[in-house]
């Protein structure tokens, strides 16, 4: 019982740690967050339409990661939001690339099905995806294909920004009622 106490506060004091690291950006950065979102949502906008060519949405992922590069370095942006936003504009730019002779395909495919799954709940249609792939130009796995998943982690990250000087108290919250719940043995 006493080990268990005792991984216990380790376990929270780590989670303490993380989250009191994460905490010291400004509001400037929840902004930069903001537009990075809505930067990344308007470029699939302008490629979902065929608007632009892909050299110019490469170069605005670019763009973009190098923006949160610089953004991370300076503490401008949270790691957290920079982990899972470089994982968005991976994935974007993945869908937008071709890929006709399947290079690439045997490496990303199933990275491509738990983004997927991971922000929409539901395992892709294997067959609907090999279709895109195989028969279309092997076009990533397009835009299409991503576009639900793609979007619900860009609400997330925006609740996730929205929510940051509530992290803290959240935490704390949770550690209390933990606490309390072990001195009383349930």
């Amino acid at each position: 019982m006493r080990l268990k106490v005792q991984s216990f506060w380790i376990l929270s004091m780590v989670v303490a740690l993380n989250v009191a690291m994460a905490a010291p950006i400004r509001q400037s950065g929840q902004e930069a967050g903001f537009k990075m979102l809505e930067r990344l949502v308007l470029l699939m906008g302008r490629a979902g339409q065929g608007s632009g060519s892909l050299d110019q949405w490469n170069a605005e992922l670019l763009s973009l990661a190098r923006e949160l590069k610089s953004g991370r370095d300076a503490k401008r942006i949270d790691a957290l939001f920079a982990v899972r936003y470089s994982r968005l504009l991976s994935g974007v730019r993945q869908a937008l690339s071709g890929d006709p002779e399947l290079l690439y395909w045997p490496m990303y495919r199933f990275s491509m099905v738990d983004f997927i799954e991971e922000r929409t709940g539901r395992m892709p249609d294997w067959n609907k995806l090999l279709f895109v792939v195989s028969d279309h130009g092997g076009s990533g796995v397009g835009l299409a294909m991503i576009v639900e998943a793609v979007m619900s982690e860009v609400v997330n990250l925006h609740i996730y920004l929205e929510s940051l000087d509530k992290r803290q108290g959240i935490l704390q919250m949770y550690l209390q009622k933990s606490s309390q719940a072990s001195k009383t043995g349930k």
